[in-house]
């Protein structure tokens, strides 16, 4: 059984809901460790005893039987009841239960893409194919599996070739950075950013010369599908700590984290190539709900409200979330991401008005909040 569903069976399978979906006589007690659910029946099948002598702590998600002394876990004492012979039919049935009660798995990165005519420059991929990753990355939460997700690669030593508006053949170098690649809503490869890995460089992020810039474009767009709800960041940062906040929520894993590259929305184009017109395509592909996460920071609120207008306006249903003052999801921990998102208020004309007029980062309305 793959370590990752292990762990997805022993943090959320409901050992109640078991109980009561194969009608386990048990009654809840209370014990050292916190609450126990008393079963009357030992799932061993050398055992049997129907005495109540099976306890299983709801906190702990372990138990023992004081008859024959064996111990369970959550997927042992489901292996035990079905009296499976190969754990693999144990996990498939905790799938089952997980599925049943409500959860949802990890989203993956489920839409095909392709390059096109973009190069890379050289890079690899992360994780290795060994599973490695960058320190960099690790150390920031992104983990091998995020990294698969966004399709991240590391550039040691590379370049990115272009032409010059005198004709001359160029290059433009992305040493020591991180590879974040930008797919359009059909998986194809538009462009990219490189993000330094030192600290040294001067430029944060570069961006490769000669193609689009990424304000016509929805960063993770492409994965926007069996979904009608998207949360929205800023940069690619931003969004992995929105998946790896959501990641942790069953609940919220069928929203699909995606960024705006700054805290606005490109309009107008004439043939809607700008995120508005993205936008109106999701929309015709089942997108209903768009929750605005951006910066807890005075300008970034009234960007997201004029944001909401716009996506209001092609009838999209638009959240805005609060973040703490001056963070940004990639700066606070999951648990504070997720508060944000289920405290957002629905944007409403007259919550337009009540914001702009008393922006709740504005430092008159801070202060007279109490909160500096």
């Amino acid at each position: 059984m793959a370590s990752s569903l292990w762990d997805e069976i022993e943090a959320n399978l409901d050992m109640e809901f078991f109980l009561d979906r194969e009608s386990l006589a048990y009654r809840i007690t209370r014990g050292v460790s916190g609450e126990q659910l008393n079963i009357k029946q030992c799932p061993n099948p050398n055992c049997g005893d129907s005495r109540w002598r099976v306890y299983f702590g709801t906190d702990t998600g372990r138990g023992n039987c004081f008859v024959c002394g064996k111990g369970f876990g959550k997927t042992s004492f489901i292996r035990a009841h079905f009296e499976h012979t190969d754990w693999a039919a144990t996990a498939r049935e905790c799938e089952a239960l997980l599925k049943e009660q409500g959860w949802r798995p990890r989203r993956k990165a489920v839409v095909a893409v392709e390059h096109g005519d973009v190069v890379l420059p050289i890079s690899i991929e992360l994780p290795t194919p060994e599973g490695s990753n960058l320190a960099y990355l690790e150390t920031r939460g992104i983990d091998a599996e995020i990294c698969r997700y966004f399709r991240l690669r590391f550039c040691e030593y590379g370049w990115w070739k272009f032409t010059d508006p005198d004709g001359a053949v160029k290059t433009q170098s992305f040493d020591q950075r991180v590879i974040i690649p930008v797919f359009d809503l059909d998986g194809k490869l538009v462009t990219f950013q490189g993000r330094d890995v030192t600290g040294m460089s001067q430029s944060k992020y570069l961006f490769p010369k000669e193609l689009p810039g990424t304000g016509r474009y929805l960063y993770n767009a492409h994965n926007v599908v069996a979904t009608d709800h998207v949360v929205m960041g800023e940069g690619a940062f931003d969004v992995a700590a929105l998946k790896i906040a959501f990641d942790e929520d069953p609940a919220l894993r069928d929203i699909v984290p995606i960024g705006s590259f700054g805290k606005h929305l490109s309009y107008g184009d004439p043939g809607a190539n700008d995120q508005l017109g993205r936008f109106n395509a999701l929309k015709a592909r089942g997108l209903r709900f768009v929750t605005i996460m951006w910066d807890g920071e005075e300008r970034a609120l009234e960007a997201a409200l004029n944001a909401a207008k716009l996506l209001s306006g092609i009838g999209l249903t638009v959240r805005i979330a609060l973040l703490p003052h001056e963070r940004d999801p990639n700066e606070v921990l999951p648990e504070v991401v997720r508060k944000a998102h289920y405290a957002a208020s629905t944007w409403t004309p007259a919550l337009d008005i009540r914001w702009r007029l008393r922006n709740p980062y504005s430092p008159r309305e801070r202060v007279r909040l109490g909160l500096c």
